[in-house]
């Protein structure tokens, strides 16, 4: 369990230093706003945000005018929910694209199941022991 916080941590420091640059221009708007507020919001640093890890940890959503975190959307049986459903439209998907593989899995099959024979036979009347091998190794 330990492991898989800490895998997330790393996901999330990775897709943090992907997107650096826009968080920054991010954080200075937010920054320029926060300060026009009555009383004025505290300043956000980058610092502070390469160590969040997860929503509740960011302070300036408690601050909106709406606060995030009680959003439906925000809970996170609904998050957990939502992701299976979507897991489960795309199980939907593999399950259609594995039928159509598995008829041209088969029909490749038979294909080459015909071939061999076809092989086998051509080969019984002038090399009758490369024949006979084929035989036994398709067996």
């Amino acid at each position: 369990m330990w492991t898989s916080g800490y895998k997330l941590r790393q996901q999330i420091s990775k897709a943090l230093q992907r997107r650096s640059e826009t968080i920054q221009k991010a954080i200075v708007r937010y920054n320029a706003q926060a300060a026009m507020l009555n009383p004025p919001r505290p300043p956000v640093l980058w610092k502070d945000i390469t160590q969040y890890t997860f929503l509740g940890e960011f302070d300036l959503l408690r601050h909106m005018r709406d606060d995030v975190r009680e959003c439906i959307w925000a809970k996170p049986a609904v998050r957990e929910a939502t992701a299976k459903f979507f897991k489960l439209c795309r199980v939907k998907e593999e399950i259609t694209r594995l039928n159509v593989e598995v008829r041209r899995l088969r029909t490749a099959i038979h294909d080459e199941e015909k071939e061999v024979s076809q092989t086998i036979l051509n080969l019984c009347g002038s090399q009758p022991l490369l024949a006979y091998e084929l035989e036994r190794l398709h067996q």
